[in-house]
């Protein structure tokens, strides 16, 4: 949320904080002087000026159209009044200062419940286009169709590249104006025409052109079409013309959680200390499945120096007030239909200076605009008007002697009576503020600061001098008097004594206020205990404060993928820290009874911190219900901005407190000044908090997973969060298409068990990078667990609007930071049993605190299942590639399309193998759809390509043959090969003579031709005879020893010509055999032979 600035000299700033005035805060609990409201601004520059101003906006904004942009303001009264004055219309009062501590008393009582029952307890894809085409002047990068609570709708996201800024100016575009129209299966497109306003990022400088979008209902036969028979064209009114399939929009169906699934496990909003206590005991009933790890640094604590602003009888917590006589003028009146302004005729006199009053009867019942007119008629003073009554003009010196006249008439032709009174301004508030004198103890108020004790006093006697006495912790200011016995001393004489006396200065240090010069007369003051204003109950430990993340798993040890989830960086955002304990209560409770809870611990270990900033969130809790940051006092004492009075404008921004694309490299959307609500703090990781969160980031290795968790407005981010005001809005570099298309896969996960506890569906334009679809956050978690250790890391906020109807329109309705509460489908509004009035009247926001903490615990379930999958995946991923034509056109387009997962597609189009180092595909600006790429080479081109995961898994390379103006076609030409065996013997194989008596083995050898066309071949040679088979043969008498070198001779396994294959046999003659004189021979059988011809 973006924040009051609060210090006009001292929230300088050449980004985006400057000036606004400090909202002051007082001594009542809870801090009940501002209220949440939506406000109605015309343009995105509106938003800029009130940031500018000091205004403390909220994380949301809502485009009703064009020129009306729904905004949330967490302002005072005077605040409101200046609102009105500049003409913006006011809508909703989200959250009252007694919505506020109505939700206080509720968490009280219940807490009280709790603790009595504790007691009894103890004692019992689809393809857009078959042919791929260049984009053109329209684009469509986004048609979702969705479901929720409220009805069916259509969302539609479109860019126009003939948009463009108005040369010269920094807020003004020209271009073609949009509109949207639908089909179904019969392709006849309804409604004819419903306008597409654009969306302008104006926080940069100039402002930026995003898209134009539009969020439809849809009614009747529309809302029963499927989305996949569904089609979206967008029509420029320059006669561009894109259209695009739709698709369902968390159409993933999950599995449902076993019967008897456990869930809720929490009755009421709980403080940090509160959240860690149920963490602890969850981890000493579960030891086998949670570690509570402590955290490196303490943070600085819920604790403050006690102090006092000294100031005659006002509070010692408030900026010194003016003082003012009695009435001088006191009246009633009345503003009727037929006299709606009341004329209040006054005689003053030149110099005389005024305080009036006007007020509704009953007090605040009537929103009045105050007005004093000259008593030439001319406005001196207002119009006045806060929102509500009283109205008040202050410290007006008039200019003349005459009758002036005051009017009072009602905001937007409101009526009914009123009071009225005029009184004498005796003591101005500058004139106070340069009286006062402003104690700060050297000790925490816990620690003794809070029994320091001051009193101020006229002694009652003349020409006394200055003195102070101290006894024990009891300082006492006598004031020196004139011979009249009236006070003398300034406010820089009493700062210097106190300074100067060991014993007063020993206990505390004095200063003037807001660094006066302390001219004025100091007010004798009766004595009162100096203060920390810190309200939290006894179970709130003041000092730092241990912070610790919850280990969650079968399997501790670091082997296992690991989800990082953290809660509540901001303090005022309560419902945050619930979703964390909720999360970690369900994954161990149910893990021995639902098989799917057991599935994820045994793969993923889970890290949870409930609440990043303990210190704000106990803040928030029990003091101020607006603080955002931590307590801690970062301000130089020369900014003057230390007094109690400025108490809720101390601390640092953590989610601005990050060491990636932060402020310090030139990002935008954070603060140097130390009493802005974005506040980056005085360097980078300054912060304990935020070193503790970069402890578990840089610990654990194992973290792939983490989910920063936020409120409200429903929102569902990732990197980049941030950019430059340069001129060009460089954000830090965007994740390549594939990793962006596993942000949204992920996410419809995610995003689904959200959906499934009460039918919340988070819209697609609150989907996506931080800096598209908030604002740009220099400094952010989701950006340094990115960018610095590559972890997945996801931003939620809760609390996404509620639509009003759920018949109607798209009107939404925001939730605040702190929404009412409701047990357990009990109270739906007052809480009978103790008395507490209703939180809101509308019946969309009943229990709404607690069904946020409850989805969005869900939707953390949802990301541990993704980082199963994660874990589990080893397939790598398939991917095609999509060609306006193979052959024949020039030139030939293409895009690539992912079949099973979002990948990184590497590719070339040279002829080269991809690697790693090649070109990868991207989308075709932020946002958008998939770039359509060109080939202009005439003739042959081959695209080859692979893909990678987000787990590393890689595909084989693929290749796609196209003809750039060229055409292919085949024709055939050929003879016939006859089938061939052909075999020819060399001459005959004959032995040496053989040599009676004498053992040797002789050799004799021949050589045959072979030719074959047969698929496979084999030669062998055999002895067809009858007898003596095998042997050499001399008429009847035949060699004792066979011949050697028959059977296969040689085996082909394809054609062969003209071979030549040597034979060789061999014959054995030993010693004793018998010889006849004569010739041996056999006739041997040569085949060739083949079982393929």
């Amino acid at each position: 949320m973006l924040g009051r600035t609060s210090l006009v000299a001292f929230a300088a700033s050449a980004l985006l904080f400057s000036g606004g005035g400090l909202a002051y805060a007082d001594n009542d609990f809870p801090d009940a002087d501002s209220s949440l409201i939506e406000v109605h601004v015309g343009s995105e520059s509106d938003i800029d000026a009130l940031v500018a101003d000091g205004f403390d906006l909220a994380e949301y904004k809502r485009v009703e159209t064009a020129s009306d942009i729904v905004v949330a303001i967490d302002a005072v009264p005077q605040e409101i009044g200046e609102l009105k004055k500049r003409g913006f219309k006011l809508g909703r009062t989200i959250e009252t200062p007694a919505h506020r501590a109505a939700i206080a008393a509720a968490r009280d009582a219940q807490r009280e419940l709790d603790s009595r029952t504790r007691d009894y307890a103890a004692d019992g894809v689809p393809k857009s286009r078959s042919a791929v085409a260049v984009p053109g002047e329209t684009v469509i990068q986004r048609a979702n169709k969705f479901t929720n609570y409220a009805g069916t709708f259509l969302y539609v996201e479109a860019h126009n590249k003939a948009i463009k800024r108005v040369a010269g100016s920094n807020t003004q575009f020209t271009g073609p104006t949009l509109q949207v129209a639908y089909a179904g299966a019969d392709g006849v497109f309804v409604p004819a025409a419903t306008a597409m306003p654009r969306f302008i990022d104006t926080d940069p400088t100039p402002d930026e052109y995003m898209y134009n979008r539009q969020l439809i209902r849809l009614t009747g036969a529309a809302a029963s079409i499927p989305a996949s028979q569904m089609t979206v064209r967008v029509a420029a009114s320059t006669g561009s013309v894109d259209t695009f399939k739709v698709t369902e929009w968390l159409g993933t169906t999950l599995p449902p959680h076993v019967a008897g699934y456990q869930q809720g496990f929490f009755s009421r909003y709980q403080d940090p200390t509160e959240n860690r206590a149920q963490l602890d005991a969850l981890a000493a009933s579960f030891p086998n499945l949670v570690t509570p790890v402590n955290l490196p640094n303490l943070t600085n604590g819920y604790q403050r120096k006690s102090q006092a602003i000294l100031s005659g009888t006002s509070g010692i917590g408030v900026a010194p007030p003016a003082v003012y006589g009695a009435p001088i003028v006191e009246s009633t009146g009345e503003i009727t239909a037929a006299a709606p302004v009341a004329s209040i005729p006054f005689n003053g006199t030149a110099g005389q200076r005024i305080f009036a009053t006007v007020d509704g009867i009953p007090g605040g019942s009537t929103d009045f605009i105050f007005t004093l007119k000259s008593p030439t008629g001319a406005v001196i003073g207002g119009p006045i008007d806060t929102g509500t009554s009283p109205e008040f003009i202050t410290n007006l010196n008039l200019p003349t002697t005459g009758t002036y006249t005051f009017e009072v008439s009602g905001y937007e032709g409101d009526l009914g009576d009123f009071t009225f009174k005029v009184q004498p301004v005796q003591v101005s508030g500058a004139e106070a503020s340069a009286g006062a004198v402003v104690l700060t103890t050297k000790d925490w108020g816990h620690q003794g600061g809070d029994q320091v004790t001051a009193e101020v006093k006229n002694p009652g006697t003349g020409n006394a001098p200055l003195s102070v006495t101290v006894t024990g912790k009891d300082i006492v200011v006598n004031l020196a008097t004139n011979a009249s016995g009236a006070a003398t001393s300034t406010a820089a004489q009493v700062v210097a004594a106190i300074n100067a006396s060991p014993g007063a200065s020993a206990l505390v240090t004095a200063t003037t206020f807001r660094n006066n010069a302390g001219a004025a007369i100091v007010q004798p003051r009766a004595k009162v205990n100096l203060d920390d204003f810190l309200n939290a109950p006894a179970h709130v430990a003041r000092g730092p404060f241990q912070q610790r993340v919850y280990r969650i798993g079968s399997v501790r040890d670091g082997s296992k993928v690991g989800v990082f989830l953290y809660c509540q960086q901001h303090a005022r955002e309560w419902t945050t820290g619930l979703s964390c304990v909720e999360t970690a209560e369900r994954l161990v409770r149910n893990y021995a009874t639902d098989p799917d809870t057991k599935k994820l611990l045994d793969q993923v270990e889970v890290f949870v911190l409930p609440n990043v900033n303990p210190d704000g969130g106990h803040y928030s809790m029990y003091d101020f219900a607006a603080q955002r940051r931590n307590m801690t006092n970062h301000c130089a004492p020369s900014l003057g901005v230390g007094d109690p009075a400025a108490r809720n404008a101390w601390g640092v921004d953590l989610n601005r407190n990050n060491g990636e694309y932060s402020p310090v490299d030139g990002y935008f959307g954070a603060s140097p000044s130390c009493t802005s609500d974005v506040y980056s703090g005085p360097g980078e990781y300054s912060e304990p908090e935020i070193k503790n969160e970069k402890w578990v980031a840089d610990t654990f290795p194992n973290i792939k997973f983490a989910n920063n968790i936020h409120s409200f407005g429903g929102y569902f981010m990732w990197a980049p969060g941030a950019y430059k005001d340069d001129g060009k809005r460089t954000t830090a570099p965007a994740p390549n298409i594939g990793i962006e298309k596993y942000f949204f896969e992920a996410g419809e996960k995610i995003l689904a068990r959200i959906k499934e506890h009460r039918n919340t569906v988070i819209l697609p334009e609150r989907t996506g990078p931080i800096a598209d679809v908030l604002y740009s956050a220099a400094g952010n978690s989701a950006d340094d667990q990115w960018y610095r250790k590559g972890i997945i890391s996801y931003s939620f906020e809760t609390g996404a609007d509620r639509f009003i109807s759920t018949t109607s329109g798209t009107d939404q309705i925001p939730t605040g930071f702190q929404p009412c509460f409701a047990g357990p489908g009990t109270y739906g509004g007052a809480n009978v049993q103790f008395g507490h009035p209703i939180c809101d009247n509308w019946p969309v926001l009943l229990n709404e605190g607690r069904d946020q903490a409850m989805e969005f615990a869900s939707g953390n379930f949802g990301m541990v299942e993704s980082a199963y999958d994660y874990a589990m995946d080893t397939t790598p991923p398939k991917t095609s590639v999509e060609v306006s034509a193979d052959e024949g056109t020039f030139p030939v387009h293409f895009k690539f399309n992912w079949d099973t997962e979002a990948a990184v597609i590497y590719y070339t189009t040279d002829g080269s193998t991809p690697t790693l180092a090649s070109t990868t595909y991207n989308s075709q600006r932020a946002r958008s759809i998939g770039e359509v790429l060109t080939i202009t080479k005439l003739g042959a081109t081959e695209i080859k390509w692979f893909a990678v995961d987000i787990k590393g898994n890689q595909s084989a390379v693929q290749t796609k043959r196209v003809l750039v103006g060229a055409s292919e076609e085949t024709g055939t030409v050929g003879g016939t090969v006859p089938a061939t065996l052909s075999l020819t013997l060399g001459t005959p194989a004959t032995f040496p003579a053989f040599i009676p008596g004498v053992a040797r083995e002789y050799t004799a050898t021949t050589e045959a031709t072979v030719t074959s066309t047969a698929g496979d071949a084999t030669l062998t040679v055999a002895d067809p005879s009858p007898t003596n088979t095998g042997k050499l043969v001399n008429g009847a008498f035949a060699l004792p020893q066979p011949l050697q070198g028959l059977g296969v001779v040689k085996t082909w396994t394809g054609p062969t010509s003209n071979e030549k294959v040597p034979v060789t046999f061999k014959q054995q003659i030993n010693a004793n055999d018998a010889l006849r004189t004569g010739t041996y021979s056999k006739t041997l059988t040569f085949t060739l032979s083949t079982t393929n011809p």
